[in-house]
């Protein structure tokens, strides 16, 4: 904790925010994609919750990017305006649209300072796709290619584009894919890791499932965590490597391919599981099909 309070110090010291913030409390979060930090106004100040994942791996940015929200809340010329953001529950999809396109802001520029990232470009690319399922990939692309490459942005700016991406200037038009295609999207696609997880019956095995998740998210930056709906996939260049398959019970069917021997090794994980073996074993997978593709 301790050190996570000194990194948040520099930060806000090197963003030039320190006098604007009397007091920052850290939470622990549950993962990576639970981190946030939550404001709250006072007269000439304001105060901050920040809630952390309890792990080193890239930590000093995971911070950075929080705190970068937070200049931009800050900064005048952003114009920041909270009661013309979308509503959660009356406008989901534009809500979600809203949280991806500022989260691109962010950590764009967090890849022009050349602070490591967990949310590299890679992975910001493959959540804001996943998210636009109505597009093509190749139209979603385009837009986050856009979106991405854009150095400035307004609050208001934002608001518009998520309510209407053809608001953008784009190469490529938008065109929604026709319904046919759509309806075989959303069979493939509307499974996601979050209802996987939820159909886990103890919340003891969740916490472990999510774990094996989070540090493959982590340690295989340039896969792709693709939900099916059978059970979660993770691909390098499009091609599976590793596949869980949750039971309905404590358990989880765990297959690693090897592409190049085309063969496969399944194996049940229980809560008795040895996680820290298995995780080598990720990482060990991820690094050989990594290696065989720069060779």
């Amino acid at each position: 904790m301790d050190e996570k309070k000194a990194i948040v110090q520099e930060i806000i010291t090197t963003l030039g925010i320190a006098p604007l913030i009397r007091n920052v409390v850290i939470e622990k979060g549950n993962s990576p994609w639970s981190e946030k930090a939550h404001i709250k106004w006072k007269k000439d100040h304001l105060d901050v919750k920040a809630f952390i994942w309890d792990d080193p791996t890239y930590l000093y940015g995971r911070i950075y990017r929080l705190f970068l929200y937070i200049v931009d809340v800050l900064n005048p010329v952003f114009e920041y305006k909270p009661r013309i953001s979308p509503d959660e529950e009356q406008e989901p999809k534009i809500r979600e649209r809203y949280n991806q396109i500022w989260s691109i802001y962010v950590d764009s520029r967090m890849e022009r300072l050349d602070i490591e990232n967990f949310y590299d470009k890679t992975l910001r690319k493959n959540l804001f796709i996943d998210s636009e399922k109505e597009l093509s990939w190749d139209v979603a692309s385009a837009i986050f290619e856009t979106l991405w490459d854009k150095e400035l942005y307004t609050y208001p700016e934002i608001i518009d584009y998520s309510y209407d991406l053809k608001k953008l200037t784009l190469k490529t038009p938008i065109v929604p894919i026709d319904n046919f295609t759509k309806h075989v999207s959303d069979l493939l696609q509307s499974p996601s890791v979050s209802k996987h997880l939820d159909n886990i019956p103890t919340p003891k095995f969740r916490e472990i499932v999510n774990d094996i998740i989070s540090f493959a998210a982590y340690h295989c930056k340039d896969a792709f965590i693709q939900p099916k709906y059978y059970g979660i996939c993770l691909l390098y260049h499009r091609q599976a490597f590793l596949e869980m398959i949750p039971t309905g019970k404590d358990s989880l069917y765990f297959t690693i391919f090897d592409s190049q021997e085309n063969t496969f090794e399944t194996r049940t994980i229980t809560d008795e599981t040895d996680i820290n073996a298995l995780q080598e074993l990720i990482k060990a997978k991820y690094s050989k099909i990594t290696h065989e593709d720069d060779s």
